[in-house]
């Protein structure tokens, strides 16, 4: 017979992990499934403190990074209410901490994407949001494509 915990460990590994089931669905690298709502949660905080600092990579980084964010949403949904539990409080006071970094903007991806793909502001709201105080490259790229 195993030991307790290691009991534990078999029977969390034989019941399905719907989030990472969620990522593989949705296409994400082994990279991004591999580190399952946790990794996304660290990249999401990670992204808000580049805001923080003066966010200077490329729109695309930041497409990329709002992106990562909107999958996060949906790990959320197919985490379990245990893991939903664990995270709801620290992931909303990440958004916070990025809603007060950020201004409203047209969607980053455009208009067009935005209505193709169903983004709405309100529900999902950092599509529609850019860094207040970007770095000097990243502010022109944001001026160049009408989101500043």
């Amino acid at each position: 017979m195993l030991p307790p915990e290691r009991s534990t460990e078999v029977r969390q590994m034989t019941h399905p992990d719907r989030v990472r089931q969620y990522l593989k669905r949705r296409g994400c690298p082994v990279t991004i499934v591999k580190g399952g709502l946790n990794g996304l949660i660290n990249h999401w905080e990670g992204v808000v403190d580049a805001v923080a600092e003066g966010y200077d990579l490329t729109l695309d980084d930041y497409r990329n990074d709002m992106d990562q964010r909107d999958i996060l949403e949906g790990a959320l949904e197919f985490a379990s209410t245990e893991e939903q539990e664990k995270a709801a409080p620290g992931v909303k006071k990440v958004d916070q901490k990025f809603k007060s970094l950020t201004v409203d903007c047209p969607p980053v991806w455009g208009e067009a994407t935005a209505r193709e793909n169903g983004q709405d502001p309100e529900t999902q709201w950092w599509f529609f949001r850019r860094p207040k105080s970007p770095g000097p490259d990243f502010e022109i790229e944001l001026q160049e494509a009408g989101l500043a």
